[in-house]
């Protein structure tokens, strides 16, 4: 390690570094640089029409894809609810169902590989 303190540059120091004006560009690329900037500043007074012929394709790509999405959201339907039976059941079946419900939220944990080893395991008698 570099036990020596370093020195912080005063105020004059750091004022000087600042002024000075750094020339680290080649000539050729000074000459690119003026010409690339009055390319950029004479096509800026050009006007790009949103609703040109070359931009067809554009709007028809936009709206394509808006029609995609809406047929998406439209066409997935949700499974409709089963409708509630007013069965009499025994305690033990309402005990099994109860389980079910809450080990089934645990369904998305296990992969396809594990609930399947973990299906064929013998049961114990």
């Amino acid at each position: 390690m570099n036990s020596k303190p370093k020195h912080l540059p005063s105020d004059q120091e750091i004022n000087q570094l600042l002024s000075r004006h750094y020339r680290d560009t080649s000539p050729e690329f000074d000459i690119r640089w003026a010409n690339l900037k009055r390319d950029l500043s004479q096509r800026s007074g050009e006007r790009v029409h949103a609703f040109g012929p070359g931009h067809l394709a554009r709007w028809l790509g936009i709206i394509g894809a808006a029609a995609a999405f809406v047929f998406v959201v439209y066409s997935v339907r949700l499974p409709a609810p089963l409708p509630e039976t007013n069965l009499i059941i025994s305690p033990q079946l309402a005990e099994l169902m109860s389980m079910d419900e809450v080990l089934g939220q645990a369904l998305p944990l296990l992969d396809e590989e594990n609930r399947t080893a973990l299906l064929n395991l013998p049961a114990p008698h």
